[in-house]
């Protein structure tokens, strides 16, 4: 039959089988619950934003011709930022500032257009005005029947030929005032539009703030699809976290958060929670938190990488422990095969608090 060989342990024999179960040569570690602060958060990540940051794209395509700033320059709203490729819409602009110059000489009343056509009417009224007064005056002769027939014939004829010419001028004068006109309106529309081209062809920025960045150089070509320029507030900067959807329900506006920069190692800050954006990007799974310091750090950059602790709660005499100790269901060991189970309250990423189960004086097993 077989019999185990017993091996030596403090202060008597176990067989090997036992050994096996109960690890007797193995230090198990044990603490005491501890009463103590604990503050629950929800984790966040971001970055640094400037208030209105926005990138720059342009228009049109074209060759960037010049930069008209630098990064680090404060700019003022309609500054000009670059100039793209501009020779053609130059041209076009000049082009149309010239037709809008002629059309509104041609189309004023002084024009040497409209006052040609303006003597062409007075002329045939003149005439009309003669020819009228002759017919008038022979078509009373003939009603006494003095004069011949021909006469009167030929007063009704100049006088119905005057009158014509003249509604014929009067209408030219007209049509040709309203042609004019109406070519004015659309050279000044073509010009305005010709001005807009050129416009896009000069991308200036839409508030004041600073030139973060430029993502271009010349010689470069410029087209909608890519950003040429970076610009944001100078002074007013902001966090914007994500917070995942899991979490997005604890937080609110008002909430305190505590704050750590990789560029302010071992420092911590603390802003406010100001906004919650209403929207989950369904890439993440996250949403977007926007929260201010209270006291902003001395040096301060968009883009700069942000972790955040948003508080919910903060409780100081709470009874904890390490979360290490608390196993899944809510249980806790008092002794190798000893389990208890425990009511949890506030966590953070190290303690969980613990409402009913055990005592300060228990002592627990680590798991």
């Amino acid at each position: 039959m077989f019999r185990p060989t017993p091996l030596p342990c403090p202060g008597r024999l176990i067989p090997v089988l036992l050994l096996v179960v109960l690890g007797c040569g193995r230090d198990q570690e044990t603490i005491k619950p501890s009463v103590g602060p604990i503050t629950e958060s929800v984790y966040a990540s971001g970055i640094v934003k400037a208030a209105g940051q926005y990138q720059v794209y342009p228009t049109v395509t074209g060759t960037v011709m010049a930069l008209l700033v630098q990064e680090g320059d404060t700019v003022k709203a309609g500054t000009p930022l670059v100039r793209i490729d501009d020779r053609t819409a130059g041209a076009s602009t000049r082009i149309s500032s010239a037709q809008v110059r002629l059309l509104e000489q041609n189309a004023s009343d002084s024009g040497p257009v409209l006052s040609q056509l303006r003597e062409a009417v007075e002329q045939a009224r003149d005439r009309y005005t003669v020819d009228s007064t002759n017919y008038e005056r022979q078509k009373a002769l003939w009603a006494q029947q003095i004069g011949s027939r021909n006469d009167f014939d030929q007063r009704e004829l100049a006088y119905t030929t005057t009158k014509a010419g003249l509604t014929r001028a009067v209408k030219a004068l007209q049509e040709t005032r309203d042609r004019l006109r109406t070519e004015l309106e659309v050279a000044r529309n073509n010009a305005a539009i010709s001005n807009a081209g050129s416009d896009d062809r000069t991308p200036r920025s839409l508030i004041d703030g600073v030139v973060y960045d430029l993502l271009v150089e010349p010689g470069e070509l410029a087209t909608p699809q890519k950003a040429i320029a970076v610009v944001g507030s100078a002074t007013d900067l902001y966090l914007e976290l994500e917070v995942d959807e899991y979490d997005i329900r604890l937080v609110k506006p008002g909430q305190r958060a505590l704050i750590t920069l990789d560029s302010y190692d071992g420092a911590t800050f603390e802003a406010d929670v100001t906004r919650i954006i209403p929207l989950m990007d369904q890439r993440s799974r996250t949403f977007k938190v926007e929260a201010r310091f209270k006291e902003r750090p001395p040096q301060l950059y968009p883009n700069l990488t942000a972790e955040a602790n948003i508080v919910l709660r903060t409780k100081e005499n709470a009874l904890t422990i390490p979360a290490a100790y608390l196993l899944p269901g809510d249980y806790v060991l008092t002794g190798p095969e000893e389990r208890v189970q425990v009511r949890t309250g506030a966590r953070d990423l190290e303690k969980v608090e613990i409402l009913e189960g055990i005592t300060a004086d228990t002592e627990l097993v680590k798991p």
